[in-house]
Order: structure tokens, then C-alpha cells, then sequence
């Protein structure tokens, strides 16, 4: 492979890393069209959640798979997804790819905040059409998590202007359009 090829193939597993960090993003942001513009509309997402097994499953189009998503999350009273070790195999137009998932969720269970924490891996396929790429195929094995009453506490005069928000209202769209 020659230096402009192993550059090509680094700018490539670049494109594909942010891709996944947009997907997260999306997640903590609630942000739906973030989301879909991760995936090809014919993608495919494959999901359950292992503490609500029974509520969420989903092995179909991921563009359907938002609205779903976007509702089970407004539904959370926090969340945090941290993406980490990707690791990234290139085929022509096509890739596959691990990514370790750490995901962190506030819910509410009896009038009592829980907070449920995830540890995994996301899998994706990735096609490159017309000079872009995106995700063609992604699912997540769960490798633990862990339901506990939340700890946190947040003091009465802290400021809700430095507080994270679930939505396009949040800080970070002040300087990052995506």
C-alpha cells in the first residue's frame, strides 16, 4: 500500500469514528435527525436492551428504529454514551468495525431515580457511496450492566445553564453544527 493509500485509508476510519460519535451524540442530545444521518436509509438496526429486554427489542430498518428511540430516551432523565477503541477494517467500500460502548442512564422505577450503566460493544458494517460513507448494519452486545438507586446530588443554586440539556437547546450546538 502506497503513502496515498494508507492516507486515504486513515481519513476514511476518520470519517467512520465521527460517524460513530455523531450516533452517540444523537442518543444524548435526542437529536432523531442526527441520528438518521448516520445511516443509509436501507440500514439496518439491531438492538435490546438488557435491563427492559421485553420493551426494547429492534432487528429492522434504523431509520423506523429512531422515533422509537428518540421516545425511549425523552423518556430517560439523563444519559451519557462514551464511545472508545474502535477499531476499523476497510474493504474498498465497505468496512467493519468494534467500537466499546459505555452507556450511563438515569430512569425512574417506583418514584425512585435508578441509574442503569452499560457496558458493551457496538458493531457496525459501513458502505461508502458516492465518496460517503455511513452505517449500513449496527448491533451492540451487552457485556454487563449494572440497576442501582442514582447517587447524584446536585446543589439547590446550581445553575441550569451549566447543566447538560437532552435537546438542541444543549451548550454544545453553540459550537458544533452537527
Amino acid at each position: 500500500m502506497d503513502m496515498q493509500q494508507k492516507l486515504q485509508q486513515l481519513l476514511d476510519k476518520q470519517e467512520m469514528t465521527e460517524l460513530m460519535y455523531k450516533f452517540a451524540r444523537a442518543l444524548d442530545r435526542v437529536d432523531g435527525e442526527l441520528m438518521k444521518s448516520t445511516y443509509w436509509e436501507d440500514a439496518i438496526e439491531e438492538h435490546q436492551d438488557p435491563i427492559f429486554p421485553e420493551l426494547f427489542f429492534y432487528n429492522d430498518n434504523a431509520h423506523q428504529f429512531v422515533e422509537p428511540a428518540m421516545e425511549g430516551f425523552r423518556a430517560l432523565k439523563a444519559t451519557q454514551h462514551r464511545i472508545s477503541n474502535p477499531l476499523i477494517e476497510i474493504d474498498g467500500d465497505t468496512a467493519t468495525a468494534e467500537a466499546y460502548v459505555w452507556a450511563y442512564h438515569v430512569h425512574e422505577e417506583d418514584c425512585v431515580d435508578k441509574e442503569g450503566i452499560l457496558g458493551g460493544r457496538h458493531h457496525f458494517r459501513f458502505e461508502r457511496r458516492d465518496g460517503i460513507w455511513k452505517i449500513k448494519h449496527r448491533s451492540t452486545v451487552f457485556d454487563w450492566n449494572q440497576n442501582q438507586d442514582a447517587t447524584a446530588i446536585w446543589a439547590d443554586n446550581f445553575s441550569d445553564k451549566y447543566r447538560g440539556k437532552r435537546n438542541r437547546q444543549d451548550d454544545s450546538y453553540n459550537y458544533i453544527s452537527i
